[in-house]
């Protein structure tokens, strides 16, 4: 069993910084002396920049601290204008007094439910019954919220298991490209996770955890796949794959990426061997030995095509567009015994190493996305530090593949970084310099039972065929019929690429509806989709607190609201790089609308979903 002292030595001293100035209230530890260096790019060194005789100066008195905490000593309360030089000196950059309420949830300072928790509902809560679609990560945060505020429930889950697209995607090599203490609840911190950047099974096996930590299991009908929803009067009647039931709210948590897309590809079905999906991996299919063909390199072929080197006797894939991915020495990194200890025992470590890894991956990447207009060569980038960005990655590129120039002309994109999703090399470019590996640029023009035929006429002999061609984000709820107020289908409101949503939650015509992972609220600019999920389900939980404060059947978005919020998040997408024309993203649809992405900085979507404006919905009170 590890002491305080043996684990401070493992300290990550910035973060342990911030928590000595907490627990003493002494602002000496703000001095220049003991300011950490700004961290560059994804290298974020646990020392901070900082001398040897600091840290042991540091890491002395937070002993002592810790020390006096244990005997009953409390955290000085910390005034908003030290509290935002905090940030600002743990950050190593200005941090506007904007965050000081957004970091102080993050860090666990302030209850991220407060402007729900605390109202005074005035009737039973179980007037009120909510049917919950999906059993992932929005989905089981959902439930938990609902159980929070003793609102019945129900999760509808398709499959026989939990863990939405953790689930479904057990290829090898899968893994979040999300720091692991960023990728999970606030309110559900886990301090043990083994590395930086976790495994796809940790992942899941913290959500089968979460469910049963918060007792959310025996509420979710497994094998049950929802396969209409019609509004009829004040109720929603669903009809599922194990019968009727109905429900007063309907929460969507099926998110963009769930169907699978394949490529139409003459012969496909001729195809002799195995094909699947990535994210219909069958794990009884052994890839030793044998020869693969990988279609697409987008995210899961980057973690893939790594991993099942060297096993397979050949690796082909066949590339349409190559991508930019960044180096990030933390990837494969494990988290260390002290490093755990100090995440599980320290108070508020946990709190602000989580806000140092929000920070590092969100806001701060915004301002390099937009478009300036005035930049001369639109082409390759969009602004200086975008073209900064390129330059940087330009380099691993031709570093990794040196001496390879035929590589880098086929591993180098002409587009601008984050033009696409921006990929972690897992070793990628390395691996394309194996003697068994094989990258293909040119067109496919068929596939037959021993392999596939390219323009050039050559056949790439496969005995697997694996298809890491991403999903059809586009069409969300897809296949579900959902028919809403005065019979108004959903599919025909949204047509098969256009979805929209007020705050990429609500509908127009379809109350008691709300969709969690929405239209336009994927993050391109980085950081964490379960930070923005938690965002959604507060700001549904807000909702259904009115409803029941105010005695409401239903409530519905106005027209009127949703389409200015639909026009403003356009505008804000025109000033974006997935605005650009170099290149075809999955982000934008056939008219070239952005409808996956949100345009927003996090703490404006954060400030617009806090709490609830009820005159923007039509309130129709109960019978």
């Amino acid at each position: 069993m590890l002491s305080a002292e043996q684990a401070l030595q493992g300290a990550h001293y910035p973060t342990l910084l911030m928590v000595l100035v907490q627990l003493t209230g002494d602002e000496r530890w703000l001095g220049e002396r003991y300011r950490p260096a700004r961290p560059r790019g994804f290298r974020d060194p646990d020392d901070g920049g900082l001398g040897e005789e600091v840290r042991d100066e540091i890491r002395a008195a937070a002993l002592a601290a810790l020390g006096e905490w244990r005997e009953g000593a409390d955290a000085a309360p910390v005034p908003p204008e030290r509290f935002v030089r905090m940030m600002s000196i743990f950050i190593g950059e200005q941090v506007g007094e904007e965050y000081v309420e957004l970091a102080s949830e993050e860090i666990g300072l302030r209850d991220r439910d407060e402007p729900w928790a605390t109202s005074h509902t005035r009737m039973r809560t179980d007037a009120l019954d909510v049917v919950i679609v999906g059993a992932g990560f929005s989905g089981l945060c959902m439930a938990i919220k609902c159980a929070r505020a003793r609102i019945p429930y129900v999760v509808l889950e398709q499959a026989p298991a939990l863990g939405g697209v953790w689930r479904e995607n057990v290829y090898p090599g899968v893994k979040v490209d999300s720091p692991s203490h960023l990728y999970q609840l606030s309110f559900a911190a886990q301090p043990d996770w083994p590395g930086y950047y976790s495994r796809g099974a940790r992942i899941r096996a913290y959500l089968e955890r979460l469910a049963d930590r918060y007792d959310v299991r025996p509420h979710i009908r497994f094998d049950t796949e929802l396969l209409g929803a019609r509004w009829e009067g004040s109720r929603w009647r669903l009809q599922t794959s194990t019968g009727a039931l109905e429900a007063d709210v309907l929460v969507s948590a099926v998110g963009q990426l769930n169907r699978p897309s394949i490529p139409a590809i003459t012969g496909a079905e001729r195809f002799a061997g195995p094909a699947m999906h990535t994210a219909e991996w069958n794990p009884s299919i052994d890839v030793a030995g044998r020869r693969v063909a990988v279609i697409g390199t987008g995210a899961s072929s980057m973690q893939l095509v790594p991993a099942i080197a060297g096993v397979a006797e050949k690796v082909t894939v066949l590339q349409r567009s190559p991508q930019w991915a960044v180096p990030n020495p933390d990837l494969d990194r494990e988290v260390s015994e002290d490093a755990r200890w100090l995440l599980a025992h320290v108070p508020l470590y946990a709190g602000w190493y989580r806000f140092r890894q929000f920070w590092l991956w969100n806001d701060n990447i915004w301002p390099t996305l937009q478009i300036d207009p005035d930049w001369p060569d639109q082409e390759r980038s969009i602004n200086a530090a975008n073209d900064a960005h390129r330059e940087f990655l330009t380099e691993h590129i031709r570093s990794t593949l040196a001496g390879r120039e035929d590589l880098i002309a086929r591993c180098l994109p002409t587009y601008p970084p984050y033009f696409k999703r921006m990929l972690m090399d897992t070793g990628w470019f390395a691996t394309m310099r194996r003697d068994d590996v094989e990258l293909v640029t040119d067109a496919i023009t068929q596939i037959e039972p021993d392999g596939l035929r390219t323009a050039d006429g050559r056949l790439h002999r496969a005995d697997v065929l694996v298809y890491a061609t991403g999903f059809r984000a586009r069409r969300m709820l897809w296949p579900l019929q959902v028919v809403g107020r005065d019979g108004v289908v959903l599919r025909d409101v949204w047509g098969e690429d256009d979805a929209s949503a007020h705050l990429g939650i609500t509908v127009p015509g379809f109350p008691n509806l709300f969709c969690l992972y929405g239209p336009n609220t994927n993050l391109g600019h980085g950081g964490s989709v379960v930070f923005h999920a938690e965002l959604q389900v507060r700001y549904v939980m807000g909702m259904l607190r009115a409803m029941l404060d105010r005695d409401l059947a239903a409530v519905e978005v106005r027209e009127a609201v949703h389409d200015d919020y639909v026009e403003r998040v356009d505008a804000a997408h025109q000033r974006m790089i997935w605005s650009h024309r170099g290149a075809s993203t999955w982000y934008r649809n056939a008219a070239g609308r952005v409808v996956t992405n949100s345009p927003w900085r996090l703490i404006d979507y954060w400030r617009m979903t806090r709490e609830p404006d009820l005159s923007e919905y039509l309130l129709t009170p109960r019978p």
